[in-house]
This record gives C-alpha cells, sequence and structure tokens, in this order.
C-alpha cells in the first residue's frame, strides 16, 4: 500500500471516528458537562481508534462493527491525556489550552473520571464482558505507568524500569485497541498476537514521541518519564532507541501476517511505520 492511500484511509477513519465521538457524547447524562467532555476529547491523530478499526476490518468485520470500539478507546485516551496535562503542569494541548486551564482543575478531573467510565459502559453493551474486562485491565496499566512516572525519581530507577513503564503508560491503549477490533470480528483465536501486536506499537510510539520531545531541553529537564527515557539510552545515544523501534518493527510486520492469515500486503503491515513516522516526522499528521 502506497504511503498517499494509507495516509488517505486514515483521514477517512478520522472523520468518521469523530463523528461517532461527537454522536456519543451529545448522550452524556450529564448535559451539563457535555461541552468540557467535547473539548477534552476533540482534535487528535485518533490512531487507535484507527488500529481498532483496521484490525476489524482485516479480520472480515466493518467499520460499523467496530466504531464504538474506536470511540472508547479514544475517549479513554483523551481523558488520559487530560489528566496528564495536570500531572506535567501542561498548559498547551493540541495548540490550544490545555483543559484544566480552559476549565479549571476540579472540573477537569470530574469530566475525565466521568469519560473513562462512560466509555466502559459502550464498550460493555456493544461487546459484551470479555470486552469490559480487557479495558478495566487497560485502564488499570495506564494508572500503573503513570504512577512510574509521577511518582518515582527517575534517578534511583534501573534504566530498564522506562520500557517497563511505557509498556504500561502507552503500549496498554493500542493493546486494547487491537483487541476491541479482534472482539469486534469475532476472531478469539489470534486475540494473543493481536495483543502483543498492538503493545508492540504502543512502545515504539512512546520511544518516537520521547525521542521527539527530548529535543525540548526545558522538557527533558522537567518530566521524569524523559529524563528516564535518556537514562535507558545508557550511553547508546539515538542510536539505540532508533535500533529498538526498527527490531519492534520487524516484529509487529511478522504478528500482522499471522493476523492477516501470511497475507503481507494488508494494512496491518504498514500501520506500525506509518505510526512511528507519524511522531518522528513533526506535524506529519497534525495534532497527538
Amino acid at each position: 500500500m502506497r504511503d498517499h492511500k494509507l495516509l488517505e484511509l486514515w483521514r477517512t477513519t478520522r472523520h468518521v471516528i469523530d463523528r461517532a465521538i461527537a454522536s456519543w457524547l451529545a448522550k452524556l447524562p450529564e448535559a451539563s458537562i457535555i461541552e468540557a467532555a467535547k473539548y477534552i476529547a476533540m482534535g487528535g491523530k485518533r490512531l487507535r481508534g484507527f488500529l481498532a478499526v483496521e484490525m476489524a476490518k482485516t479480520l472480515g468485520a466493518s467499520i460499523e462493527d467496530a466504531i464504538d470500539a474506536a470511540v472508547a478507546v479514544e475517549l479513554v485516551h483523551a481523558a488520559s491525556l487530560a489528566l496528564d496535562d495536570i500531572i506535567d503542569e501542561d498548559y498547551i494541548r493540541r495548540g490550544s489550552e490545555a483543559a484544566w486551564v480552559k476549565y479549571g482543575l476540579k472540573k477537569t478531573v470530574m469530566v475525565s473520571n466521568i469519560l473513562i467510565p462512560f466509555a466502559q459502559r459502550i464498550v460493555a453493551e456493544r461487546y459484551g464482558e470479555r470486552a469490559l474486562r480487557r479495558t478495566v485491565k487497560a485502564w488499570l496499566d495506564i494508572s500503573r505507568g503513570e504512577v512510574i512516572d509521577a511518582f518515582t525519581v527517575p534517578e534511583e530507577l534501573s534504566p530498564d524500569t522506562y520500557l517497563d513503564m511505557i509498556r504500561l503508560k502507552t503500549g496498554a491503549l493500542f493493546r486494547l485497541a487491537a483487541e476491541l477490533g479482534v472482539i469486534a470480528a469475532g476472531h478469539y483465536s489470534i486475540m494473543d498476537i493481536a495483543s502483543q501486536y498492538g503493545e508492540i506499537i504502543g512502545i515504539v510510539y512512546q520511544i518516537a514521541d520521547d525521542i521527539r520531545d527530548s529535543r525540548d531541553s526545558e522538557k527533558a529537564r522537567k518530566e521524569p518519564g524523559l529524563r528516564l527515557f535518556l537514562r535507558w539510552l545508557n550511553g547508546g545515544g539515538m542510536n539505540k532507541a532508533y535500533s529498538v523501534i526498527e527490531s519492534m518493527l520487524a516484529r509487529a510486520t511478522e504478528l500482522s501476517e499471522k493476523i492477516a492469515g501470511g497475507a503481507n500486503d494488508s494494512v496491518l503491515h504498514y500501520i506500525p511505520r506509518f505510526i512511528v513516522n507519524a511522531m518522528l516526522e513533526e506535524a506529519a499528521l497534525g495534532q497527538k
């Protein structure tokens, strides 16, 4: 698949996901928070939702089968970013005021805390208990990764803790996207392979993100996760980061072929590098 075709597919799918998110948020029972919820959920690349949709489509399902999975994953992601901005004291998100700056700390925390179980309810009602269990596990893993990031001193940790942290913090949600795509298509026999595939994408995405963010010396000094990333490099420099990315991309390619029944030209074959390039090539796909 040529890059421009994949880019066009992603853009089309992103628009569908955006419309579905707006439709779901309009159904929030707490009408007073809809504006803030839309603000928190607006923008973004929708890469996790795109992965959920393409996983399902590769396995024979339709975008309609997977769209609610994409919405749920993106709402969890949006809520986690809103909370991240508070923890990291970031004032800007996607070129606009961070939600906590615009709406205040209390309202942002409350709305984020509603969006997460709201997403879990979407998953439970559409896809059942199996999907709900995996969604809850993903949020627990994300929270555990955030604890490592926010409550520990990087200089006191083993450098290899970095990979453990990003596997939890970022890998978990990409893993969930892949898993929900499998569930939407009803192909449970490849769940473990899809889980590994999604988690690898999340890990390389975060490494690429940290490569980019580490160019900002102030950010690298302030954020514990970036300080741990630089310790993990441990004399190997950025070559180590790029080497790990390439190794993991090769593994993701192998897994994509297993998922696609041996095909080496499925969309899943190209998505991992597409996502990494979106992070390394600043502004390649717009916002985070």
